[in-house]
């Protein structure tokens, strides 16, 4: 099975329904809960979904959302060794590369995220969602 990280982005495009992404972001989320392909995300991501959707929405909406998203997604940790290798790394971004290190550790076929730009310097595969569903189907 495909083992997919969602960069935050993504994630919150389909909680927030974000016009223009929201419906490619639905649709990986529901090969997830088809299990046709595996989610997982970062235990960074849990933190910023909770902080973002609290402020634009509620605390208690932000709380809903995070433990649905256990329920369909493997939560992947951020270790000492995440935050080494980030550090260490060329990514521009901390956030970035902690995100990328993350799934590098998770053994994760590919990254998706809006932002690709961002991984350039990924080992990774990474593509955007549209990229993602093309060459899933």
């Amino acid at each position: 099975m495909t083992k997919v990280f969602l960069d935050t982005n993504v994630i919150l495009d389909f909680i927030l329904k974000r016009e223009g992404f929201a419906k490619n972001a639905a649709i990986i989320f529901d090969l997830g809960e088809r299990n046709k392909i595996h989610l997982t995300l970062s235990s960074l991501s849990i933190n910023n979904i909770d902080y973002i959707v609290s402020k634009i929405q509620n605390k208690k909406k932000a709380r809903t959302i995070v433990i649905r998203l256990l329920s369909i997604t493997e939560v992947l940790s951020v270790k000492q060794s995440t935050i080494q290798s980030a550090a260490l790394s060329e990514f521009k971004d901390f956030e970035d590369a902690t995100q990328n290190f993350c799934a590098e550790e998770g053994n994760v076929n590919c990254i998706i995220t809006r932002n690709l730009k961002d991984f350039k310097k990924s080992s990774l595969s990474v593509q955007s969602p549209t990229e993602f569903l093309v060459s899933f189907s």
